[in-house]
């Protein structure tokens, strides 16, 4: 089950839905800037590089809407959003076809 492989989603202010994954991998490539961090319920406020902020709220996979599929490839579990692109996450990277 996803659920069980993905330790936490994130419902992003501007709609979009992160795992744990990209939300790190985006505040290690300096994409996003942490501002405030709160530890239950597990948020966080980041600047994104536009400077616009970005509130992101830990909930329960099991509460994504239909449309949200969770990828996982290894250890990398991504937030892909099947209305846009089967081959866009929801952070904007597009996985190569193979």
């Amino acid at each position: 089950m996803v659920a069980d492989a993905v330790d936490a989603v994130f419902e992003g202010s501007n709609g979009r839905y992160y795992t744990h994954w990209q939300l790190y991998r985006n505040l290690e490539r300096g994409s996003w800037r942490l501002c405030i961090y709160q530890g239950r319920p597990e948020r966080y406020l980041v600047e994104a590089a536009d400077r616009r902020l970005l509130l992101l709220a830990a909930i329960d996979p099991e509460e994504l809407p239909d449309w949200v599929e969770i990828r996982i490839e290894g250890s990398v579990a991504r937030v892909v959003d099947r209305r846009r692109s089967a081959s866009t996450t929801t952070d904007g990277e597009r996985r190569r076809r193979e």
